[in-house]
Protein backbone atom coordinates (compact mmCIF):
# COMPACT_ATOMS: atom_id res chain seq x y z
CA UNK A 1 0.00 0.00 0.00
CA UNK A 2 2.78 2.39 0.98
CA UNK A 3 4.66 1.49 -2.19
CA UNK A 4 1.59 2.27 -4.31
CA UNK A 5 1.10 5.63 -2.61
CA UNK A 6 4.77 6.47 -3.13
CA UNK A 7 4.50 5.65 -6.83
CA UNK A 8 1.41 7.83 -7.15
CA UNK A 9 3.21 10.72 -5.45
CA UNK A 10 6.28 10.31 -7.66
CA UNK A 11 4.15 10.19 -10.81
CA UNK A 12 2.24 13.28 -9.70
CA UNK A 13 5.46 15.17 -9.00
CA UNK A 14 6.84 14.09 -12.36
CA UNK A 15 3.71 15.28 -14.14
CA UNK A 16 3.83 18.62 -12.35
CA UNK A 17 7.49 19.07 -13.31
CA UNK A 18 6.64 18.24 -16.93
CA UNK A 19 3.71 20.65 -16.89
CA UNK A 20 5.86 23.44 -15.47
CA UNK A 21 8.69 22.80 -17.90
CA UNK A 22 6.48 22.98 -21.00
CA UNK A 23 3.78 25.27 -19.66
CA UNK A 24 4.41 27.95 -22.27
CA UNK A 25 3.59 25.42 -25.01
CA UNK A 26 0.06 25.05 -23.72
CA UNK A 27 -0.73 28.34 -21.99
CA UNK A 28 -0.53 31.95 -23.09
CA UNK A 29 -0.15 34.53 -20.34
CA UNK A 30 -0.04 37.36 -22.86
CA UNK A 31 -3.35 37.99 -24.58
CA UNK A 32 -2.06 39.33 -27.88
CA UNK A 33 -4.44 40.40 -30.59
CA UNK A 34 -3.90 41.21 -34.26
CA UNK A 35 -3.83 44.89 -33.36
CA UNK A 36 -0.90 44.29 -31.02
CA UNK A 37 1.19 43.02 -33.94
CA UNK A 38 -0.05 44.89 -37.01
CA UNK A 39 -1.24 48.45 -37.52
CA UNK A 40 -3.07 49.90 -40.50
CA UNK A 41 -1.17 52.87 -41.91
CA UNK A 42 -2.73 54.49 -44.97
CA UNK A 43 -4.06 51.11 -46.03
CA UNK A 44 -0.78 49.24 -45.47
CA UNK A 45 -0.43 46.51 -42.84
CA UNK A 46 2.62 47.64 -40.90
CA UNK A 47 4.09 45.41 -38.16
CA UNK A 48 4.52 46.84 -34.68
CA UNK A 49 7.64 46.83 -32.53
CA UNK A 50 6.19 43.83 -30.65
CA UNK A 51 6.04 41.85 -33.89
CA UNK A 52 9.63 42.80 -34.64
CA UNK A 53 10.72 41.75 -31.17
CA UNK A 54 9.34 38.28 -31.76
CA UNK A 55 11.13 38.05 -35.12
CA UNK A 56 14.44 39.12 -33.56
CA UNK A 57 14.19 36.46 -30.86
CA UNK A 58 13.18 33.68 -33.24
CA UNK A 59 16.03 34.54 -35.63
CA UNK A 60 18.67 35.13 -32.93
CA UNK A 61 19.29 38.53 -34.48
CA UNK A 62 19.60 40.75 -31.39
CA UNK A 63 23.34 41.40 -31.70
CA UNK A 64 23.04 42.35 -35.38
CA UNK A 65 20.06 44.60 -34.71
CA UNK A 66 21.84 46.29 -31.80
CA UNK A 67 24.91 46.93 -33.96
CA UNK A 68 22.88 48.57 -36.73
CA UNK A 69 20.96 50.60 -34.17
CA UNK A 70 24.20 51.92 -32.69
CA UNK A 71 25.53 52.82 -36.13
CA UNK A 72 22.41 54.83 -36.90
CA UNK A 73 22.45 56.64 -33.57
CA UNK A 74 26.16 57.46 -33.83
CA UNK A 75 25.53 58.93 -37.29
CA UNK A 76 22.87 61.25 -35.91
CA UNK A 77 19.77 59.37 -37.06
CA UNK A 78 16.75 60.05 -34.84
CA UNK A 79 15.69 56.42 -34.58
CA UNK A 80 13.26 56.79 -31.70
CA UNK A 81 11.66 60.02 -32.92
CA UNK A 82 10.65 59.40 -36.51
CA UNK A 83 12.44 56.39 -37.95
CA UNK A 84 12.08 53.21 -35.84
CA UNK A 85 14.69 50.65 -36.82
CA UNK A 86 12.25 47.79 -37.29
CA UNK A 87 10.50 49.66 -40.11
CA UNK A 88 13.82 50.34 -41.81
CA UNK A 89 14.37 46.56 -41.79
CA UNK A 90 10.83 45.88 -43.04
CA UNK A 91 10.77 44.19 -46.44
CA UNK A 92 7.25 45.32 -47.19
CA UNK A 93 3.63 44.81 -46.23
CA UNK A 94 2.64 41.89 -48.45
CA UNK A 95 4.97 39.22 -47.03
CA UNK A 96 2.05 36.85 -46.38
CA UNK A 97 1.17 36.80 -50.06
CA UNK A 98 4.62 35.76 -51.28
CA UNK A 99 5.68 33.50 -48.42
CA UNK A 100 8.70 35.52 -47.30
CA UNK A 101 9.88 36.95 -44.00
CA UNK A 102 8.46 40.25 -42.84
CA UNK A 103 11.93 41.54 -41.90
CA UNK A 104 15.46 40.91 -43.14
CA UNK A 105 19.00 41.88 -42.19
CA UNK A 106 21.21 43.96 -44.53
CA UNK A 107 24.84 43.42 -45.36
CA UNK A 108 27.15 45.35 -43.06
CA UNK A 109 28.68 47.12 -46.06
CA UNK A 110 25.27 48.56 -47.00
CA UNK A 111 24.42 50.23 -43.68
CA UNK A 112 26.07 53.56 -44.53
CA UNK A 113 23.86 53.88 -47.60
CA UNK A 114 20.73 53.67 -45.45
CA UNK A 115 22.20 56.14 -42.97
CA UNK A 116 22.62 58.63 -45.83
CA UNK A 117 19.04 58.07 -46.96
CA UNK A 118 17.50 58.43 -43.51
CA UNK A 119 19.48 61.57 -42.74
CA UNK A 120 18.33 63.05 -46.05
CA UNK A 121 14.73 62.26 -45.18
CA UNK A 122 15.01 63.71 -41.68
CA UNK A 123 16.87 66.82 -42.83
CA UNK A 124 14.95 67.67 -46.00
CA UNK A 125 11.74 65.66 -46.38
CA UNK A 126 10.20 65.58 -42.90
CA UNK A 127 10.63 69.33 -42.31
CA UNK A 128 8.39 69.86 -45.35
CA UNK A 129 5.73 67.15 -45.04
CA UNK A 130 5.98 65.98 -41.43
CA UNK A 131 6.80 62.56 -40.04
CA UNK A 132 6.92 59.75 -42.60
CA UNK A 133 6.41 56.04 -41.93
CA UNK A 134 8.42 53.39 -43.82
CA UNK A 135 6.36 50.64 -45.46
CA UNK A 136 9.29 49.00 -47.25
CA UNK A 137 13.02 49.10 -46.60
CA UNK A 138 15.63 46.37 -46.98
CA UNK A 139 14.57 43.63 -49.40
CA UNK A 140 15.95 40.28 -50.40
CA UNK A 141 16.16 39.55 -54.11
CA UNK A 142 13.29 37.08 -53.82
CA UNK A 143 11.01 39.49 -52.01
CA UNK A 144 11.81 42.25 -54.48
CA UNK A 145 10.93 40.01 -57.41
CA UNK A 146 7.73 38.84 -55.73
CA UNK A 147 6.72 42.45 -55.01
CA UNK A 148 7.31 43.48 -58.61
CA UNK A 149 10.31 45.67 -57.78
CA UNK A 150 12.83 46.84 -60.37
CA UNK A 151 15.60 44.38 -61.19
CA UNK A 152 18.21 46.81 -59.84
CA UNK A 153 16.10 48.18 -57.01
CA UNK A 154 18.03 50.15 -54.40
CA UNK A 155 15.96 48.36 -51.76
CA UNK A 156 18.26 45.37 -52.25
CA UNK A 157 21.27 47.57 -51.42
CA UNK A 158 19.71 48.90 -48.19
CA UNK A 159 19.60 52.37 -49.67
CA UNK A 160 15.89 52.95 -50.30
CA UNK A 161 12.71 53.44 -48.31
CA UNK A 162 9.12 53.48 -49.48
CA UNK A 163 7.18 55.81 -47.22
CA UNK A 164 3.79 57.29 -46.45
CA UNK A 165 3.09 60.52 -44.54
CA UNK A 166 1.85 60.16 -40.97
CA UNK A 167 -0.20 63.34 -41.29
CA UNK A 168 -3.03 64.05 -43.70
CA UNK A 169 -1.84 65.55 -46.97
CA UNK A 170 -3.32 65.46 -50.46
CA UNK A 171 -1.53 63.55 -53.18
CA UNK A 172 -1.08 66.69 -55.27
CA UNK A 173 0.38 68.68 -52.37
CA UNK A 174 2.69 65.81 -51.42
CA UNK A 175 4.00 65.49 -54.97
CA UNK A 176 4.47 69.24 -55.25
CA UNK A 177 6.63 69.33 -52.13
CA UNK A 178 8.65 66.24 -53.04
CA UNK A 179 9.36 67.55 -56.53
CA UNK A 180 10.56 70.84 -55.06
CA UNK A 181 12.92 68.98 -52.73
CA UNK A 182 14.16 66.98 -55.70
CA UNK A 183 14.71 70.16 -57.74
CA UNK A 184 16.54 72.11 -55.06
CA UNK A 185 18.71 69.60 -53.17
CA UNK A 186 18.21 66.30 -54.98
CA UNK A 187 21.20 66.33 -57.27
CA UNK A 188 23.83 67.10 -54.65
CA UNK A 189 22.49 64.30 -52.45
CA UNK A 190 22.04 61.76 -55.26
CA UNK A 191 18.32 61.62 -54.52
CA UNK A 192 16.18 58.98 -56.15
CA UNK A 193 12.49 59.92 -56.09
CA UNK A 194 9.60 57.62 -57.01
CA UNK A 195 5.95 58.67 -56.85
CA UNK A 196 3.42 55.87 -56.53
CA UNK A 197 -0.31 55.47 -56.10
CA UNK A 198 -2.00 57.28 -53.26
CA UNK A 199 0.52 58.99 -51.00
CA UNK A 200 3.21 56.33 -51.14
CA UNK A 201 6.61 57.45 -52.39
CA UNK A 202 10.21 56.21 -52.69
CA UNK A 203 13.38 57.92 -51.51
CA UNK A 204 16.99 56.78 -51.87
CA UNK A 205 20.37 58.49 -52.07
CA UNK A 206 22.07 56.14 -54.50
CA UNK A 207 21.51 57.89 -57.81
CA UNK A 208 19.90 61.14 -58.99
CA UNK A 209 16.77 60.18 -60.94
CA UNK A 210 13.00 60.22 -60.67
CA UNK A 211 10.01 58.28 -61.92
Amino acid sequence: MKTSLLLIVLISVSNIAYANQYESLYKDDINLTYDDLVMDVRGYKVPTRAAFRGWVIMNNAQDKVDKIGRQLLEAGVKVEDTMPLHLVLLQGTDWVLNGTSVFTMPRASHVQSMINTILFIQNFVEPEIGVVIPVSGERTTYYNQSAGGAARSKHMDFCALDLVPAEEISRSELHKKLKEIYRTVGKEHKMGLGLYSGVRFHIDTCGYRNW
